[in-house]
């Protein structure tokens, strides 16, 4: 599909009303480091302001942007750290005069109402402001589980090793493909025996949740916890950017997968869903038995007899609809925005699976760079998880416009 890459503000995207179908992003972290174009500081960027406060609000005025160019059907995906209050430097982990970068800009203050060496969850008080004042709906958080967590130099408490991903949507109905992003299932954490695991695979009714099918033959819905290695990122000299924090390719792909349209057709306006091929159950009985589907047991009055197991026929998608009568209308690509764009990881998975990637930054310099990445055959290899493909022939590199 296509990478384009907007130099503009989150607070003021260039995009028109509902016309988003996923938004997944990273805002800069508070008070953790400057985002420069040319190796200078520049004004306006989210994270620099002096309170923590101060910093929310800007975050809810970026939101508030965000679901206008959301389509009611969308969903937005926001990843944020946290951070500790500092009695010393405020809450700014470098020099005690503030942003080291330049003279005249304001230093950190520790909020009078936050105690020292606390946490100030700043992601749970951006989940709450977005649910009391813009309306959003909280559908769930997922914990980033970073198995090579950065060391702390702490003696009195564990080390973090993982970041909150905050899943919004606007209405309580809206698009979700997660038979696409199925887990293999795995036996429980216990030594009850084989019976034990097999009783998960037997059809039985829940007292008050309904009718319970056994495990879902393409696989168990995704945990809320996501354990993905960061993975660094090797940028070309010439390109002479100094600072880069990128997410994992195989980070995003599961959202984009699982909450953004293969297609959206041109006819109805809805994403294309997968459609499961369910054949249903064969035989009789319920549970487990031998592989060819039979065994023996004892009967009440001391004999024997055969008895054939219902077998499940596998599961598996064999397409994809929308709410046309046929399914033979045309799609264009689902849009997938990064309004904190940096790198370009979003709008780069993005392209590589289909759908049409915006990756929008402030800084010249993350545009210049995520140009690169999102036309680069090697990063767009990685972000497929595929062998280096071929170069891309010249003339197909992604659209870069400078928006005022």
């Amino acid at each position: 599909m296509t990478a384009v890459i907007l130099r503009a503000d989150a607070r003021r995207l260039p995009l028109p009303d509902e016309s988003v179908d996923l938004i997944v992003t990273s805002p800069p972290y508070w008070g953790l480091r400057s985002y420069t174009d040319g190796g200078r500081h520049y004004e306006g960027q989210i994270g620099a302001e002096p309170d923590p406060q101060d910093y929310i609000t800007a975050l809810l005025d970026c939101t508030a942007e965000w679901s206008r160019v959301l389509k009611p059907s969308g969903s937005i995906f926001v990843l944020l750290g946290d951070k500790y209050v500092n009695r010393t430097r405020g809450a700014w982990r470098g020099s005690s005069d503030g942003f080291t970068w330049r003279a005249a800009s304001p230093r950190y203050v520790r909020p009078k109402d936050m105690p020292e060496k606390s946490l100030m969850l700043l992601p749970e008080r951006y989940r709450i402001g977005a649910v009391d004042k813009l309306g959003l709906i909280a559908r769930a958080v997922v914990i980033w589980d970073k198995p090579s967590a950065m060391p702390e130099s702490v003696t009195d408490r564990v080390r973090r090793s993982h970041e909150d991903w905050v899943h919004l949507t606007k209405e309580p109905h809206y698009f979700s493909a997660v038979d696409e992003i199925r887990k293999p299932h795995a036996a429980p954490r216990r030594v009850a025996g084989r019976s034990a695991f097999n009783a998960r695979n037997v059809n039985h009714v829940r007292t008050g949740t309904g009718h319970y099918d056994g495990q879902h033959p393409l696989g168990a819905l995704p945990g809320s916890v996501w354990e993905v290695g960061t993975q660094p990122l090797r940028v070309p000299e010439h390109l002479d950017v100094e600072h880069f924090a990128a997410y994992p390719p195989a980070l995003i792909r599961s959202i984009i997968l699982g909450w953004s349209p293969s297609g959206v057709c041109t006819a109805c306006g809805d994403g294309r869903r997968p459609v499961v091929d369910k054949p249903g159950l064969l035989g009789g009985d319920n549970n487990p038995a031998s592989r060819d589907g039979s065994r023996t047991r004892s009967t009440m009055d001391g004999g024997t007899e055969r008895w054939q197991r219902r077998i499940a026929k596998p599961d598996r998608i064999v397409g994809y609809a929308c709410a046309c009568s046929t399914p033979d209308a045309p799609t264009r690509p689902a849009v997938v925005l990064d309004p904190f764009g940096g790198t370009g990881t979003t709008a780069l998975v993005a392209d590589v699976h289909g759908r049409h990637g915006i990756s929008v930054d402030m800084s010249a310099d993350y545009c210049r760079l995520a140009q690169w990445r999102t036309a680069d055959p090697g990063e767009r290899a990685r972000a497929l998880g595929v062998p280096k493909p071929p170069p891309v022939p010249s003339g197909q590199d992604p659209l870069f416009e400078e928006i005022a």
